[in-house]
C-alpha cells in the first residue's frame, strides 16, 4: 500500500500524463452543497451564512474574487477539472447562459442544501438541481438534436458532493444521542440519495464521482463549542455509517443499471490520514480556521470583519466549516489519481479514461 509521501512524489508525473491522455472534452455538472458552489447562492435571499461572494474569501482566486466559493481560492471541483485539463471548474448554473458554456458542463451545486428537499431552506435543493440540469439538457436537444445532445450527456462526468448539511441538521436537531434514531435518519438519507442517482440516470447521466462526508464532527465551528476542544465523535460516526450503507447502496446500484459508472471517494480516510499526518502534506495546523474569530476561530463566519492568516497553505480549515484551497487541492489529487486507498471501485481518472 502506498504511504501518502510516496503517493504525493508520483503526483507531478501524473498531473502531466493525464494532462496530454484524458480527454479534457468530457463536460462536467456538479450538483451538491458549499463544498461545490461557485456562485449560485449568490443572488439568492438565503442567510449570510450560505453566501461567501465577499472578502476575505477567494483572497487567494486569481484577481482576489470572491466568486461564492468556501474557500480563499479554489475548491475541489476546480482542481478536478484542472487535472482534465480545464482552466477552471463549470459556471454556475445562475450565469450560464451560452450554449458553449453548457457544452463544458454547468455547476447546480447551491451551499446549505442537502440530500433531502428539507434541508437548508431557501437553498437550491438537490430535487431542483436535478430539474435545473434537465432545463440543462433540454436546451442542449433543441440546439444539437436529440441524439447528439444524449451522448453529450451519456459521456459526461457528474459530481456530487453532498450529505454534509443533512447531518449537520439532524445533530443540531437530536444530538444523534439515539442509535436507533440514527440508523432510521442514515437509512432514510441513503434512499433518498439513490433516488436522486436513479432520476440523473433516467435523464442520461451514466459517470458518477460521488464525494463521501468527512470529519463533520471537528469543523471549527463544533469543536469552538466543545468544551474539551476536541470533535464531536457522534457526528464522526454518523458520517462514517453514512458513507458505509451509501457505498454498498451505489455498488448494487451500478450492478442494476446497464452502463453506470461511477468513483466514491472515502472523504473520511483521506481527512484521517492528513489530520493524523499533517506534516507529511504540507499542513500544520488542522484545528483553527484561517479566516474567523473566537475559539479556534471557529465562532464567527469568514466576512469582511474578522481577521485572516498568512500562511494559509498551512492551514486545513479555511473557515468554521470549510477546508482551504490547498486541503481541496490535495484531497481532489487523491480522488482523481488514487485507485488503491481512496476511491472505490476506480478513481475519477479512471472513471475519465473509460468514458
Amino acid at each position: 500500500m502506498a504511504s501518502p509521501s510516496s503517493f504525493f512524489g508520483i503526483g507531478i508525473v501524473s498531473i502531466l500524463l493525464v494532462l496530454t491522455k484524458a480527454k479534457a472534452t468530457v463536460p462536467i455538472f456538479v450538483l451538491g452543497d458549499s463544498l461545490a458552489d461557485n456562485g449560485n447562492n449568490n443572488n439568492l435571499n438565503v442567510p449570510l451564512l450560505d453566501k461567501s461572494n465577499f472578502a476575505h474569501n477567494g483572497i487567494d482566486f486569481p484577481g482576489r474574487i470572491a466568486t461564492g466559493r468556501f474557500s480563499n481560492g479554489f475548491n475541489g471541483v476546480d482542481y478536478i477539472a484542472r487535472f482534465l485539463g480545464f482552466p477552471i471548474g463549470p459556471p454556475p448554473y445562475s450565469t450560464t447562459t451560452e450554449l458553449n458554456q453548457m457544452l463544458r458542463g454547468v455547476n447546480f451545486a447551491s451551499a446549505g442544501s442537502g440530500i433531502q428537499d428539507y434541508t437548508g431552506p431557501g437553498t437550491i435543493n438537490m430535487t431542483t438541481q436535478i430539474k435545473n440540469f434537465q432545463k440543462v439538457a433540454q436546451l442542449l436537444q433543441q440546439a444539437l438534436g436529440q441524439n447528439r445532445a444524449e451522448h453529450i450527456i451519456a459521456t459526461s462526468m457528474f459530481i456530487i458532493v453532498t450529505a454534509n448539511n443533512d447531518m449537520f441538521e439532524y445533530y443540531f436537531a437530536t444530538g444523534a444521542a439515539n442509535a436507533a434514531s440514527n440508523q432510521q435518519f442514515i437509512n432514510n438519507l441513503v434512499d433518498r440519495f439513490i433516488q436522486h442517482l436513479m432520476s440523473l440516470y433516467n435523464h442520461g447521466a451514466r459517470n458518477f464521482y460521488i464525494a463521501g462526508t468527512g470529519h463533520l464532527g471537528c469543523v471549527p465551528f463544533l469543536t469552538s463549542r466543545n468544551p474539551g476542544g476536541t470533535c464531536i465523535d457522534t457526528l464522526n460516526q454518523l458520517s462514517m455509517k453514512y458513507n458505509t450503507i451509501a457505498l454498498a447502496r451505489v455498488s448494487q446500484l451500478s450492478s442494476r443499471l446497464q452502463g453506470m459508472r461511477y468513483s466514491y471517494s472515502n472523504i473520511y480516510r483521506m481527512t484521517s490520514d492528513i489530520i493524523e499526518n499533517p506534516i507529511l502534506f504540507g499542513i500544520t495546523d488542522v484545528q483553527n480556521a484561517c479566516c474567523g474569530n473566537g475559539k479556534f476561530n471557529g465562532e464567527v463566519q469568514c466576512t469582511t470583519n474578522v481577521t485572516y492568516c498568512h500562511n494559509r497553505n498551512d492551514h486545513f480549515y479555511w473557515d468554521w466549516f470549510h477546508p482551504t484551497q490547498a486541503v481541496y487541492k490535495i484531497t481532489s489529487q487523491m480522488a482523481f489519481f488514487d485507485s488503491l486507498i481512496y476511491s472505490t471501485p476506480i478513481s475519477i481518472q479512471q472513471l475519465v479514461m473509460g468514458i
